[in-house]
Parts: structure tokens; sequence; C-alpha cells
């Protein structure tokens, strides 16, 4: 049995879980999630989970200021964890362990995988400098990542700029770009009206992400104005949390909604809106990380309109394609001028991004290659660690 262990559980919202759930979907590997988070996690049914809380939860103490300074009393309780740990794992007869690096739990687990002799596999989706930012056990955690790296059974990364830099950073070891991946394609693209730009954006956003929803608010005011025949609006699934520059310009800001409700959204617009934050600090997460926004994104048959820095995993990504419309400035009327594009080169791009799609992100493919990671242990060795152990019980 596979334990994946993460301070999340299958359910929970965000990305993370949203990728693990696409990864363990339809697997006829027995596994068990272990969500190590403080915060319980929500009853799934992807699969069997147990709460293994890391240090107690000191509840609204969490999400005040002082929440980033709880990581200092991680040590006194990071012996009982492992305990805790070792014995979930001999009870459940587990023979690999697979970490995702959020917090110190992904270095205490492997503590204990090097205890127990189990294969060890890390994979990475976010840096830890962006996951932590501010908190006191960040620079232990990014200790344990340079030595993790080097000695795991296996590694996998979300983007080849993150292989890349790691490779560069804490020295090259091979490793497996494993991201989402999308179940199938739409059989043709979806039409593209004339004189209408109607963008959609859906997800979390965050207080990062001001200057960048405020700046294209400003650019879709300046191209109504430039172009007073077209159909010009926005829409934004899900909420948010500061407040836009007032315009013209129609803005619907909707509640988290169904699947079904975000199908019904698709039939009334024209671009989906990709934004990653400009400011230095999150800079780690821009680099590195692919949103599963982005996968969603390339198999909708809809333009895509990336927001962001230049140099982003995502942005270096479609723009290398051809498959989206490219905005790396702050600038509304550059920004203006930049989605004044022909229909011909929309549909282009559409085609392009269903390319990529076909060719980088389709589920049955990235699951192949992740399971073909973590069954590397079964040929490397006829022995499973964990009979001889449990022999010795």
């Amino acid at each position: 049995m596979f334990a994946f262990i993460q301070p999340f559980g299958l359910s929970s919202p965000g990305g993370g879980p949203r990728i693990l759930r696409s990864l363990l979907k339809g697997t006829s590997q027995p596994f068990m999630s272990i969500c190590t988070g403080v915060d319980s996690p929500p009853k799934t049914r992807a699969g069997k989970e147990i709460h293994l809380p890391v240090r107690p939860n000191f509840y609204r103490l969490e999400r005040s200021r002082l929440g980033k300074y709880l990581g200092a009393i991680l040590p006194f309780y990071a012996e009982s964890f492992k305990q805790r740990l070792e014995e979930t794992l001999l009870q459940n007869q587990v023979s690999a362990i697979h970490a995702i690096p959020h917090g110190m739990e992904f270095a205490y687990a492997f503590e204990v995988a090097k205890k127990l002799g189990l294969p060890y596999y890390l994979n990475v989706h976010d840096e830890l400098s962006y996951n932590l930012l501010g908190h006191v056990e960040l620079p232990e955690a990014e200790k344990q990542l340079a030595r993790i790296w080097r000695e795991a059974t296996g590694r996998m990364v979300i983007s080849k700029a993150m292989g890349q830099e790691y490779s560069r950073r804490y020295g090259y070891r091979p490793y497996t770009v494993v991201t989402d991946g999308i179940d199938k394609l739409p059989s043709k693209i979806k039409p593209i009206p004339p004189k209408s730009l109607r963008v959609y954006f859906m997800g979390m956003v965050h207080l990062s992400y001001r200057d960048t929803f405020s700046s294209f608010t400003l650019a879709l005011e300046q191209f109504a104005k430039a172009h007073p025949d077209w159909t010009v609006s926005f829409v934004i699934r899900g909420g948010l949390s500061f407040p836009l520059p007032k315009v013209q310009v129609p803005i619907e800001v909707l509640p988290w909604g169904t699947e079904e409700e975000v199908e019904k959204d698709f039939d009334r617009i024209d671009f989906l809106y990709l934004p990653l934050p400009f400011a230095e600090e999150h800079q780690s997460f821009s680099r590195y990380s692919l949103s599963t926004k982005m996968v969603t994104y390339l198999g909708s048959g809809l333009p895509i309109v990336y927001h962001g820095p230049q140099d982003a995993a995502a942005g270096t990504l479609l723009s290398n394609a051809d498959a989206g419309v490219v905005l790396t400035s702050l600038d509304p009327d550059l920004m203006s001028k930049a989605l004044y594009t022909s229909e011909q080169s929309l549909e282009k791009r559409v085609e392009n991004a269903l390319d990529l799609a076909q060719s980088q992100f389709m589920l049955s493919d990235v699951q192949a290659k992740f399971w073909t990671v973590l069954s590397s242990h079964i040929h490397s060795s006829q022995v499973n660690p964990m009979v001889s152990i449990l022999s010795k019980q």
C-alpha cells in the first residue's frame, strides 16, 4: 500500500488536492491519504484517509499574526508525530511513501521512511519560500528539502522550470514532470463571436493578485472606449478579497459555483483569464509552479488571456506554444492594445492550446508517468521491506 502524506485532505479546496485526486482517480493500487494539517480534512470519497496532525491546533491563533511563529514549537512535537506516523504505516502495511513538501511533515516522514526502509517519493508542487513565506520554520524546511531532493527514491516536480532549478540548486537528480490532467478534449473549438470581449475568471483571488486584477480591469475599460462597438465585460467566479477600480465596463462577481454552474458560465464568455501576481515576493511561485487552472483552460476550447510575469512557467509555456494572448505588463494601455486580436489569430491559438493539452496534459498520460515513478522501487528490489519488518513484530 502507498501512503500519501501532505497537510491537506483529498477533498480539501485548492490546486494540490485537485492534482492528487486526479492522479489517484481510477487507480487499482491500494493507497491511503494521511492529512498532517492541524485542521481536520473534509470528508472524502476519493479514497481511505486519516487525520494525523503534526501538532495541536491552536484555532484562532492559527489565523492571527502569530500563526507564522507557531512553527517554533514543531521540534517539541516532532518525535511524537514520527512515532504516530510509524505506527500508522506499520498497522496499514504501507510499502512506500509519497510526500508533498508544504511544511516540515515531509521531512519527518522521510526520517520514518529511512527507519523502516521504505521507498520515499518527493513531489514538489510549490516552492517552500511561497508556502512558508514569513514562517519561522522556512530555513530548516529548505535545508531538509535540499537533502531529501538528493536522497529520495524518486522525484516529481510540477514544471520543467522547477526541475531545472532544483537540479541547479541542489544537484542534478532524475525527475519527472507531473501535474494536473485533462480527461477529454472538445471535438471542436467554440465559435469566437465578432466584436466580443467577455472575459471570465474562476478560482481563489488572493490579495497578492490585487495589482494584476486592477490593471486588467482598467485595460478592459480602455479597450471598451477605443472600441465602442464591442461587447466588453468581466465575470469573476469565486469572489474577491479586495475592491476593483470603478469602471464603466460591466463586472459581475459570483460566489463559488458547481461544475454545472461553471459550464453554464462558459456559454456566455469569450476568453479565460489566467492571472499571476507580479510582486517580487511572489516570484518563487510564478516562476516554477503551474496552476491547475491553466491545465483546465488549455482543454476548454476557449482562448486564454495570460496576465503575469514574463518569466513565469505558465507564461513561458503559453508563449512558446503560441497558445494564448500573453500580457506581461501592468500598463493598461499596452494591455488594451494587445487584447485587440483577430478571430483567425485567436482560433489558431486555441488550436495550439488543444495541441499542447493533447501532448502534455492528458490525464491518462500524466497518471502513467506518475505511477511509473512510484513503481520504480518494485523493479529495483523483489523484497518488500515492510514484509521483513512485520515478520519481526
